[in-house]
C-alpha cells in the first residue's frame, strides 16, 4: 500500500489547487517545506496559494452573507405564517 508521503508532491499540490482543494494543497506544500525549507519555489507556490485562498474567502463572504440574511428573513417569515395559520385554525 502506498504511503501518504508518496502523494505529497508538487504535482499533487497543483492538482488539489486546480480542483479548488486549497487546504489539501497547502498541507502538501507545508509538508514539502518541512523536508526542504529552503526551496524558494515551494515558498512562492504556497504564498500564491494563500493569496488565492484569501480572495476566494472574500468572494464567499460577499456572496454568502447576503444569501444568509435572505434565508434568515425567509425563515422568520415562514415562522410568522405558521403562527398565523395556527391562530386562524383555533377560530
Amino acid at each position: 500500500m502506498a504511503d501518504d508521503s508518496d502523494f505529497n508532491t508538487v504535482t499533487m499540490a497543483k492538482v488539489f489547487a486546480g480542483q479548488g482543494l486549497y487546504d489539501k494543497a497547502a498541507g502538501i506544500y507545508h509538508k514539502l517545506l518541512e523536508q526542504d525549507p529552503d526551496r524558494s519555489d515551494l515558498i512562492e507556490a504556497l504564498s500564491e496559494l494563500e493569496k488565492i485562498r484569501s480572495e476566494k474567502e472574500k468572494d464567499l463572504k460577499i456572496t454568502l452573507f447576503p444569501l444568509f440574511f435572505e434565508w434568515f428573513d425567509l425563515a422568520l417569515s415562514n415562522n410568522r405564517i405558521e403562527l398565523l395559520n395556527k391562530l386562524n385554525k383555533r377560530r
